[in-house]
């Protein structure tokens, strides 16, 4: 192969279709299931605005690099929409704006602060009150005394998106493989030899797009990424009436909400997991009954509704924001990890295969290289 990716979730996957259509022998390795890690596991929010934890005194640094992410996030939710419908594809998007609710003045000004800053970069958010909550919302909680707006913000369903990807980079060419983990990663000549277990694999360039593992493998060439695991878990009802009409979020708790088109409302919000000892992400029954709870409180008729499945996945922590470049160290390496979730996923396969093919990364995207660690 020109080109091996590891890693079959949406970055994955797009970067193994962009540079298969760029002309590239691209192999893709997963050492599951395509989609079976955090690709799948997670909510399916498209976030624009600043999630609560990543502005202000909650956030890693000074919060510049976070606030710098969200033009990406935003070019890159108009990229899932584009590759919907080039792909003639249903990934169940909808850009249903989104609300971050405050339940005190406290949390208002707070608010208030995160939209300033955001419009700085572009974002349009915008602090409404509690009359205007409800127009959107009718069934928020009288808590609820003001939000944050943001008409960009919506959902998408994982489990038939990343799929779509992933027959799409297979039609550019692409050869996917699952339940292919990588056991080794050594230099050979001028490119790499990369083991698996049905034999050797060579390849002139590697990408890691391992989401919560790419620092492992990584390891495997002598060399580290600061890219851990997050486990987090997620809550999914039984279908209920019209409550949750865009996504919901929580200026000082964790919280995301939306509602499918069944019915079910999807409760998530980095909710912690537990890891079990081979590895897996497993829930957590306190951190379920938190998550109700804050949902309940947000939302009061949620409280009323079954749950019918609760389960966790591995998401990323880098440091609040994306990592895309070489590898240090590393000659013809490539890492593409996102730090916000699903939303990031097709943008940063299409930049990451554009980097490993030419050796260049794109401007706007310096910053969030591993020289910010170096």
């Amino acid at each position: 192969a020109d080109r091996a990716g590891s890693g079959g979730g949406g970055t994955g996957s797009s970067a193994a279709r962009y540079a298969a259509r760029a002309g590239a022998a691209v192999g893709c390795l997963d050492r599951g299931r395509v989609n079976g890690e955090a690709s799948g596991g997670n909510a399916g929010s498209l976030h624009l605005q600043l999630l609560s934890w990543d502005f202000g005194g909650k956030a890693v640094g000074d919060g510049s690099l976070q606030l710098r992410t969200l033009p990406l996030q935003q070019e890159s939710i108009a990229l899932w929409k584009q590759l919907e419908t080039d792909l003639a594809a249903d990934f169940e998007m909808e850009v249903t704006g989104g609300l971050m609710v405050a339940e005190n003045p406290d949390q208002i000004e707070f608010l208030d602060a995160k939209a300033t800053a955001e419009a700085r970069v572009g974002i349009r958010t915008e602090v409404i009150d509690a009359a205007r909550v409800r127009e959107i919302v009718p069934a928020i909680s009288e808590k609820i005394v003001a939000a944050a707006w943001c008409p960009g913000e919506g959902k998408i369903n994982p489990l038939a998106a990343t799929p779509a990807l992933e027959r799409a980079a297979r039609a550019a060419g692409a050869a996917v493989e699952e339940f292919a983990p990588v056991a080794g990663i050594a230099r050979d000549g001028r490119g790499y030899a990369i083991e698996r277990g049905r034999g050797r694999l060579r390849a002139r360039r590697v990408l890691l797009a391992a989401g919560g593992w790419s620092a492992q493998l990584a390891a495997l060439l002598g060399a580290e990424l600061p890219i851990r695991g997050a486990p987090l878990q997620m809550v999914v009802t039984a279908p209920g009436p019209p409550l949750v009409p865009c996504l919901i979020a929580h200026a000082d708790r964790h919280l995301t909400m939306k509602q499918a088109a069944a019915g079910s409302v999807i409760i998530g919000g980095a909710w912690p997991a537990a890891v079990g000892r081979a590895g897996q992400a497993e829930v957590l029954p306190e951190s379920l009954e938190g998550n109700l709870w804050v949902a309940g409180r947000t939302v009061p008729q949620v409280a009323s509704l079954q749950v019918i499945r609760s389960w966790a996945a591995m998401n990323i922590d880098i440091d609040g924001a994306p990592l895309i470049g070489p590898v240090p160290g590393a000659d013809g390496v490539t890492v593409a990890a996102t730090a916000n979730g699903y939303t990031l996923g097709p943008l940063m396969g299409r930049e990451a295969a554009a980097a490993a093919l030419s050796g260049r990364l794109r401007q706007d995207l310096q910053a969030f290289s591993m020289d910010r660690f170096t």
